[in-house]
């Protein structure tokens, strides 16, 4: 695996600042998957009720289903179950929950157009290649590569593969497996200097 299938930060930084200033519901969308490790189908399932605080203040998403539209916009809504029975699960939610969701509280679905239709992932993933175009960035740029950014960091940050595999909802990950090791490597290059000083 090399570091194709996620973007650097300063990739990242592009792109989002790129979609803030040509549309802000996919760059809010962006920024969500790119900070909650959630698949594309399950952050356009969400809606208000997804979301609740524990005891402690810390926002939480449930996740127990995926967008099901067969490809038909006046048909959308949100399947009976998971993408997988590991699917299930909550994830934490961090500083944009504040920003966009409070701002929904009426909608049916929280990331959605001015139509209040979800927003769809193939229209998501014309506008992402086309910035990625634009911004010089040589890699398959689409909603996807949000996800494999989010497991790359925690990668970075030193979490367990295990806890990743368990906030991102998969029970046996290849890709997971695979982008673990080449950034855990990538920071054992960049922090080298500190292991000679041992």
């Amino acid at each position: 695996m090399t570091s194709d299938k996620f973007l650097e930060q300063n990739e990242l930084d592009n792109i989002l600042k790129y979609a803030y200033e040509q549309n802000v519901r996919y760059a809010s969308l962006c920024e969500w998957l790119y900070l909650t490790g959630m698949r594309v189908g399950e952050a356009t399932a969400l809606n208000y009720h997804d979301i609740c605080r524990d005891d402690e203040g810390t926002w939480h998403a449930s996740i127990t289903s995926t967008l099901d539209y067969n490809h038909m916009i006046d048909d959308q809504k949100k399947a009976k179950t998971a993408k997988t029975a590991s699917s299930v699960r909550d994830v934490i939610l961090v500083e944009i929950y504040q920003r966009w969701y409070e701002a929904q509280l009426d909608a049916k679905f929280l990331f959605r157009t001015t139509h209040r239709t979800p927003i769809q992932s193939s229209a998501l993933n014309t506008f992402l290649r086309t910035a990625a175009n634009k911004l010089g960035i040589i890699k398959k740029v689409s909603s996807h590569i949000f996800r494999h950014t989010h497991i790359s960091k925690l990668a970075e940050l030193g979490m367990p593969l295990y806890l990743i595999q368990e906030r991102v909802g998969h029970k046996d990950s290849r890709i997971t497996k695979q982008i673990y090791p080449h950034v855990t490597h990538e920071a054992l290059v960049k922090n080298q200097y500190k292991l000679e000083s041992l």
